[in-house]
């Protein structure tokens, strides 16, 4: 099964997700930026939460007794700043693999096998979803390009669930907001609803298609063709888990996927 997952709003939000899982499954997550750019995105993270806790137990001063122990136990240091076995075998099953640009993600997908040596727990499920791949901010990396289209993503998409497809598993995609600027409208879950040119900018086309250069379509739609969404609410729009929008797609749509 592909899967959108919409319910995580920060990297921090997915890594922590990712260790505390009941059942830990063996998981390839490939980043779509450097590797200095993610740790720092995730330092910048870290910093937040502790600064967030450390107004929270100054904010209990003053309080009785028992709501400063209530309010200290909750602002222990966030797990991945706390070096613990549980955190060590956590990491065992999660493989990290940076793609900082199209071609490089393209080109590992197309060229992807499975590599974990690890066995899926006795107790967890078989074929695809004992495994899984997750691609974090695909759509961040395209936007801003050239390849930020129906043509583009659609390309990349395919050749993400054909690796998937290819080594039995699970594939996720997720994006997160730039924890430097929150409310940027160009990154996070809300991306999926951004409409997108059918074509690149680049390509000449005669004066008859003009009018199909200038149309666009929602990156949903073109999701839709292999994925479900997952997860939270967002960019007010509602949808249920496990299903795309509910207004059909026009006729003209639906003949482009």
């Amino acid at each position: 099964m592909n899967f959108i997952t919409t319910k995580y709003d920060f990297v921090l939000e997915l890594l922590e997700d990712l260790t505390k899982q009941d059942r830990l499954l063996p998981t390839d997550l490939i980043v779509c930026s450097t590797r200095e750019a993610f740790l720092l995105e995730v330092v910048s993270e870290l910093d937040r939460h502790n600064a967030e806790q450390r107004v929270s137990t100054e904010g209990a001063e003053g309080r009785d007794i028992d709501q400063t122990v209530q309010a200290s136990s909750s602002t222990r240091s966030h797990i991945l700043s706390s070096p613990s076995l549980y955190l060590l075998n956590a990491s065992q099953y999660c493989r990290l693999v940076f793609c900082p640009s199209i071609t490089v993600l393209r080109g590992y997908l197309s060229g992807y096998v499975s590599t974990s040596a690890l066995p899926i727990p006795s107790t967890g499920p078989r074929g695809p979803e004992g495994r899984q791949l997750i691609i974090l901010n695909l759509l961040r990396l395209h936007h801003g390009t050239s390849e930020f289209t129906l043509q583009g993503l659609s390309q990349t998409l395919a050749v993400a669930v054909t690796a998937a497809h290819r080594t039995n598993r699970l594939l996720l995609l997720v994006e997160c907001k730039d924890i430097n600027d929150p409310s940027d409208p160009n990154s996070g879950p809300a991306l999926w609803y951004a409409e997108v040119p059918l074509l690149s900018g680049s390509v000449k086309i005669g004066e008859g298609g003009a009018s199909w250069g200038r149309r666009t379509i929602s990156i949903m739609r073109i999701a839709s063709r292999w994925f479900r969404v997952q997860g939270n609410n967002h960019a007010g729009k509602s949808h249920r888990p496990g299903n795309m929008p509910h207004d059909p797609p026009s006729l003209e749509d639906a003949m482009l996927l």
